[in-house]
């Protein structure tokens, strides 16, 4: 191999090897694009030495348990190309490399991210697949320190996973695939659980199978890359095989039986001319989890709501798990070449999901909420979600004179779609009683409107044109690296409304309110309006939402080496958007090697911007409740609503800003130890929240209106809060090579953060309740162990723990609920049963840690709910699958 330089993509750093197989860290190294190295790549490409196979996998001994086979089934799957040559490899090459460049934290080509000024960790393909999860976003919550994905038991957000970094919110991050903007989400969380009133972007979207490597840039990153990179930046690298088949399925099971999920793809990947063609294929399903027990009361026509006697009805009032879940999904990746040194790209994807969550128990005796002559015994109403995403992306990349130019258009649209089954609009009974005071049960029932409705959709849309160019120059006698480039994006949004029964008081949809339908009602008690579990959206609710507006950025970015042992950059951006004012943001960044000892220190400043995202804006429904005193409405209000503004001078949304520092040490050996400390500070100015619920003793007025119709308490986005989030993040990772036995990977993480509010303009509109979801919902402790070894006969393990720190959220009928930390364990084994096949066993969440349950109070309020809605390590519990890995020419 002669000195040849790779980059070991798993453990985030670059190796220089010999003919004596020896290992040891290089410098900092730039890769400009030239035609020799276009040659390399496709020589590399066809000899299929591009692979990522950055760790090993966890459980097998433990899979004996009783009941295994009937609760796994099947196979699973890990997802590298060319993994199944591994089984009689020499020790120095157990562990393949992939010639490396890293595209967040800097642009000049770097290939080795520790010699970066700003924290940069890289994930490869192997690791990411093979951790049993079926989504990106809970798989990064097991191995990247800062990440953190809750997931949701209950309500209309339960299919979607938004990622977050650093403690901070899912639209303060940028996700970026091959190194372009990927589109955000439609749906705005609007119920009281962490990220309340935010967005992001839904990993779940991109199949694991397709994904080369993942780089998460851990610093605020807006001047180089443009509006929400105020707490990192996650770049998604897809495949680039251009030969060679991958298939892989995975399957498993909860320990109790439930939440099976099963997992197929297959990646490959065919030359075109010198070029390539890379697809990848994935279908996936995943049965619900339910942890909730079963009610202990009476049920009927006239519940008594004490403990059943002989022939009383015991009925599960909630299911708290996971959702039901299927989707199916592909990505493509494809450039040929241009004459000697251009080159035309393209990528993009399409994901269609479905998943089925549950609302709560309706009960009998819940007058205004059901229809006695249609659910006697009350009824469970089902949320239906429907997720679609397409993105696409075109471009042309190569020289221009001395620089290296990239123009590109990219797309994206994301839907989220709602509705309701095995429900119904109790005002369409109401309706027809009041006009028909003398009709019987089987009439009433009759006349009762749609049990099944479609509640409306969301939508996002964006279509961003790039143009950028990249040079080496020399400052004097300094060597630099220039990079200017542009941005041209539009952004879309909109809503979808409703069938008239999701959304409409009675047929007629009138003003006012009915009597409900109930043989309890005296007629004092009045009907909602709306389909239980998820209301729809009105006309004018979607008429009201649409939202477009235009920006363009510029940026200047530039790199300095000083000497071999400095490097220094900066980096300015102007951004103007239509809707949102112009922002200019800076950064600097610098790395001081210490001698030839391998430490060196890293520090960055930066400031940032995020411009409001459209569903912020643009989000607006009015919801009814009928009670004893009529009916009772709450509002969502989009931007520049008269109530909002006049009642509150809430007008307008403008720009969050951010100051950010970031400062730490790297240490690398010779023997392959690696380890990073990074401190730092992000604080942020007009920070964008949802406020609460806000009432007359708020401020709102008396015989407020909104969509022409009365409302008792209303909620906006608004400017309302400044906030700081601190802490640090300490990675370490050795590399065992050169043993006889085969090779190992073994790292440690410990990051903590913590996010305070540090001013809140209204005390009314960031209450109790918001604030414990600011500063609390996040874990503010991780910690993270791991090994990784394979032996060169085809054998391989892989253990880790996951420390996760407590969390505190709202809950109903209690001030806060506590959900403690726990460790995580994940443990496979794998085995080469052939040359192309590897079979991996496995158990995610080994102990079966679930969160504390709730008091007991708690559970017979809540309908038998036993555990928090949403926790940062689920409700599932122990996982056992198993997985299998094919590999084709």
């Amino acid at each position: 191999m002669n000195g040849k330089r790779e980059c070991v993509v798993a453990m985030r750093g670059c190796v220089t090897y010999g003919t004596d197989g020896g290992w040891g860290r290089s410098g900092r190294a730039r890769i400009p694009w030239t035609a020799d190295r276009r040659a390399a790549l496709k020589a590399a490409r066809e000899k299929r030495i591009m692979k990522i196979t950055s760790n090993v996998a966890p459980p097998v001994g433990l899979l004996s348990a009783p009941g295994l086979l009937a609760a796994i089934g099947v196979f699973a799957a890990t997802g590298v190309t060319g993994g199944a040559a591994l089984a009689q490899e020499p020790p120095d090459t157990v562990f393949e490399v992939e010639a490396l460049e890293v595209v967040v934290g800097s642009r000049a080509g770097v290939a080795d991210p520790a010699t970066l000024p700003v924290p940069v960790d890289i994930y490869g393909a192997e690791e990411i697949a093979r951790l049993g999860e079926v989504d990106l976003s809970e798989v990064l919550g097991r191995i990247a320190p800062s990440f953190n994905s809750t997931r949701l038991s209950a309500g209309d957000g339960a299919a979607l996973h938004v990622a977050t970094l650093r403690g901070m919110n899912g639209d303060q991050v940028l996700v970026l695939v091959n190194g372009k903007r990927r589109h955000g989400v439609a749906f705005a969380k609007v119920l009281a659980v962490s990220g309340q009133g935010t967005t992001g972007t839904d990993l779940r979207a991109i199949p694991v199978h397709a994904i080369k490597r993942i780089e998460v840039l851990r610093e605020g990153a807006a001047s180089q890359y443009g509006s929400d990179a105020i707490a990192g930046v996650i770049n998604i690298v897809l495949k680039d095989d251009a030969s060679g088949i991958d298939a892989a399925t995975f399957l498993g099971r909860t320990s109790r039986g439930d939440g099976m999920r099963l997992i197929t793809s297959a990646n490959a990947g065919v030359p075109i001319g010198d070029g390539f063609l890379n697809v990848t294929m994935e279908v996936a399903r995943q049965e619900v989890t339910n942890r909730a027990g079963a009610a202990p009361t009476c049920f009927g026509p006239d519940p008594s709501y004490g403990p059943c006697a002989d022939g009383g009805k015991v009925i599960q009032l909630q299911r708290n798990g996971e959702p039901d879940y299927r989707g199916a999904g592909f990505m493509a990746n494809a450039a040929i070449p241009l004459g000697e040194s251009a080159e035309l790209y393209a990528f993009g994807g399409y994901s269609g999901r479905e998943a089925v969550s549950d609302g709560l128990y309706r009960k009998a005796d819940w007058v205004p909420r059901t229809v006695s002559h249609v659910y006697p015994d009350g009824f469970f109403p089902i949320e239906e979600s429907d997720l679609t995403d397409k993105s696409a992306v075109a471009g042309l990349r190569g020289p221009v004179g001395a620089w290296s130019g990239d123009l590109s258009l990219g797309f994206g649209h994301g839907r989220f779609a709602f509705g309701a089954a095995n429900s119904i609009n109790p005002s369409y009974a109401a309706e027809y009683l009041a006009g028909n005071p003398g009709a019987d049960g089987a009439s009433i029932a009759a006349n009762a409107g749609p049990r099944n409705t479609f509640s409306g959709g969301l939508n996002v849309r964006q279509w961003t044109l790039n143009a950028d160019a990249t040079r080496e120059l020399e400052v004097g006698s300094t060597p630099a690296f220039l990079a200017l480039g542009g941005a041209f994006r539009r952004d879309s949004y909109w809503m979808e409304a409703g069938d008239r029964a999701s959304w409409a008081c009675g047929p007629s949809d009138t003003p006012g309110s009915f009597p409900a339908a109930h043989h309890q009602n005296d007629g004092s008690v009045f009907a909602s309006c709306g389909i239980q579990g998820y209301p729809g959206y009105s006309t004018t609710s979607a008429s009201l939402s649409a939202r477009d507006r235009n920006s363009f950025g510029a940026y200047a970015d530039m790199e300095l080496s000083p000497s071999e042992a400095a490097t220094l950059s900066g980096a300015l951006r102007f951004e103007q958007y239509t809707d949102a004012g112009s922002s200019l943001t800076g950064k600097v960044a610098g790395r001081v090697q210490l001698g030839p000892s391998g430490a060196a220190l890293r520090a960055a400043v930066s400031t940032g911007f995020r411009a409001p995202r459209l569903p912020q804006r643009g989000f607006n429904t009015i919801g009814f409740v009928g009670g004893s005193e009529g009916l009772v409405s709450a509002g969502f209000l989009p931007e520049g609503d008269q109530i909002a503004c006049a009642d509150f001078r809430a007008c307008s949304l403008s720009h969050e800003t951010s100051l950010s520092f970031t400062g730490g040490f790297v240490y690398s050996a010779d023997n392959g130890l690696l380890v990073t400390a990074d401190y730092y500070r992000v604080a942020v100015g007009d920070a964008i929240a949802l406020t609460q619920s806000l009432g007359p003793a708020h401020g709102l007025r008396s015989g407020a209106r909104f969509q022409g119709r009365p409302v008792d308490a209303v909620a906006f986005w608004t400017n309302a809060i400044d906030t700081r989030t601190q802490g640090f993040d300490l990675v370490a990772s050795w590399r065992l090579r050169g043993m006889a036995w085969g090779a190992a990977d073994l790292s440690a993480t410990l990051h903590r953060n913590s996010t305070r509010i540090t001013a809140n303009r209204n005390e009314n509109f960031i209450g109790a309740t918001q604030q414990t979801l600011i500063e609390q919902a996040q874990p503010g402790r991780r910690i993270g162990v791991s090994a990784d070894i394979r032996s060169a006969g085809g054998l391989g393990a892989r253990f880790s723990v996951n420390h996760i720190g407590a969390v505190t959220t709202p809950f109903i009928f209690e001030e806060n609920v506590t959900i403690d930390a726990a460790a995580i364990a994940d443990l496979e084994l794998t085995v080469q049963i052939a040359d192309r096949i590897r079979l991996g066993l496995g158990a995610n969440n080994l102990l079966d840690r679930l969160p504390n349950r709730l008091p007991d109070d708690s559970v017979a309020q809540l309908w038998t709910m036993e555990y928090p809605s949403e926790s940062p390590y689920g409700v599932a519990g122990r996982i056992w699958y198993m997985r299998v890995n094919v590999v084709g020419n």
